[in-house]
Parts: C-alpha cells; structure tokens; sequence
C-alpha cells in the first residue's frame, strides 16, 4: 500500500511522529487513539515567556496532519495495521486477553509503530485504561470550566483565547478544592478499588499535551483525555446528540454497562441538558450529576429550572467543590 500519492514520507520538511492519545478498554475490548503529524519541535519551559507560549499555541493548531500512513498497532500479543484518515488520525478497536492484576485499575501498554515498508521510523508508546471489575462507580467530567477556568462564557470568548494561547499550563489555576474533590472521588471509600476517571474537553486533540500537562501538575487523578475533532465537517452538526460530548459519553457508558457513573459539568453551556438526556436513556448508570455554578446567574438560574422540570433526577448543583465533597460523603460515596 502506497504511502502518498504524490509525497514520500522521507520528502516532508519536518520528521514525522505519532502523537498518542490514550484510551480505555473493558474486559474484552479496547479503544485507542492517536494522530500522524510532521513534528513542530514543541519544547516548552515554566519559564517560558507569553510570546513563546503564543509561538507555541501556533505551532499546535499549524500542525500538519499527515494522511494515508500505515501505522502497526501492537498490545500484549496482538498486532493491527491502520491507515491514518485525511487529517492524520488513527483510530484502533481491537479485543485483547489481558487480565486484572488484583483489584485496583490496570494500565495495559501500546506501542504505534510507524512503517515504511518493512522499515520503523518511529515508535510512540501510550497506555489504555482497563478499570477493575471491582470498582463501584465511574466518572465522566467536562474540563472546561468546570475544573479549568477557560473563559469559555466570557464575551467574544476572549478569556478562552487569552488563556489557551498566552498562558503556560503550569500558570493555570484549577477551580478551589477541585483536585481534592476528583481524588476523593477516585479513591471511593477506604476498602474500594480505584475508580475510574475519563476527562471529556471540547478543546481540539492539537492541545492535548497542554490540558495532560495542566492535569498532573495540580495532582488530578490519572484518567483517561478525550478530547475533539475541529474538521470542518463537525460544524455542520447542530443537535447535541451528534456532536463530541454527547457521543463520547454514550460510547463510554455502552462500553461499561455493568459500571455506574457519576457526570460533572458546568452550568455554563449544556452539559445539563447533554446529561439530563443521557441519565433518561441510561437511566440504572447514571447515579449522580454534579453541575458547578458559574458566576453568570442568568445561566444558573436556566440550571435549576431544568433540575425542577426532571423531578426525581439525581442532580446536584454546587457553587463550590465543597458541596460535592460534603454531598458524596453524605451519600456514602467517599469515606
């Protein structure tokens, strides 16, 4: 299988790599992603300035997405070939035979290995998530504002565009008591196994390096990044039962029907609604929502006229992470 049609991986200008993205899997299954990209030789320090860090956020979204590469994915004993798509991604399904190792979360090794010919160029290792059988609930949480002040809310979004270009992810300042609040979560109560935890931005793949990297440094669990797609054919998706958050979440949740969950979002956009529709359509999954206030009221108040509209629905708003920490101990979620 040719390569290119009209360009040699060895004629680009720049090396090329696969970016790794993580995954998750269940007893049987395992899903993975990553991306092809000529390396933009991002190497960035606290130091670093605001101009460098706007130099850096350019280099990210001017990536060069490298289609029609064979890419052989190897775990355990098993091996696939996959063909980055048009804008470089590689999506991988595959079953696997790895087995828990006592009852805490396991985290199985891949290796992307990039071919040409019978020749490797490059090799990236990443890690799929496989949670215990044994743990007693999952959680789904939105990052944008949610853990992460984006200003995503502020008006012409020019907080978000401040933020995301100018400011290094180790300047950015986590929610008060967020951290704590997602390690108590991932810890359950004293004799639990640890649960599981998938972070969901609507941020592009292009800064996932950023948002991991803001994640360690403030001690949030380790968890499984899902991030989006911004192809032009996505914005021709108006309902949210097609877009990235929605469809994601469902993915997750079929993927562990045994597994309960816990969904935490912001009053600020629509997770409410996303997680409203998702609690009706798996309705013995769906144990808990937390939302988190925002400081326009406006939408707050949009938040709790859609909890009274639902009635029974387990949703809980919080205007501070103390809430939810004081309101997953009272439920017996956490010691």
């Amino acid at each position: 299988m040719p390569l290119f049609k009209s360009r040699n991986i060895h004629d680009r200008k720049d090396p090329v790599i696969i970016m790794p993205y993580g995954g998750y899997a269940n007893a049987s299954k395992l899903f993975a992603q990553a991306r092809v990209l000529e390396d933009e030789g991002i190497i960035h320090s606290v130091r670093d300035s605001r101009l460098r860090n706007l130099y850096h956020a350019f280099k990210r979204f001017e990536s060069d997405e490298v289609p029609g590469v064979s890419v052989k994915a190897c775990w355990g004993t098993d091996e696939k070939i996959l063909v980055s798509d048009h804008e470089g991604y590689l999506h991988l399904e595959g079953s696997h035979a790895f087995k828990e190792v006592g009852q805490d979360i396991s985290w199985l090794p891949l290796q992307f290995r990039l071919m040409h010919k019978d020749e490797i160029i490059h090799k990236a290792n990443s890690e799929v998530m496989l949670p215990s059988s044994y743990a007693r609930y999952g959680i789904i949480s939105d990052i944008d504002d949610t853990i992460l002040h984006t200003g995503v809310n502020s008006l012409l979004k020019w907080r978000l565009i401040v933020n995301s270009l100018l400011t290094h992810s180790h300047d950015r300042i986590p929610l008060d008591g967020a951290p704590e609040f997602y390690q108590l979560l991932h810890k359950g109560r004293q004799e639990d196994p640890r649960n599981p935890i998938f972070y969901l931005s609507n941020s592009p793949w292009n800064i996932f390096d950023y948002v991991e990297e803001f994640l360690m440094k403030n001690d949030f669990p380790k968890g499984t990044l899902i991030m989006r797609d911004i192809g032009l054919e996505h914005f021709g998706k108006k309902e949210f039962t097609e877009k990235n958050k929605y469809t994601k979440i469902v993915h997750i949740l079929e993927t562990y029907p045994d597994l309960p969950f816990i969904l935490i979002g912001d009053a600020g956009e629509i997770d409410t609604d996303i997680y409203l529709h998702i609690a009706r359509q798996f309705p013995g999954q769906v144990h808990w929502i937390y939302i988190r206030a925002v400081k326009k009221r406006s939408k707050v108040r949009r938040v709790q006229s859609l909890i009274e509209q639902q009635g029974d629905a387990k949703v809980i708003l919080l205007e501070h992470s103390a809430d939810g920490i004081a309101h997953a101990r009272q439920k017996g979620i956490i010691d």
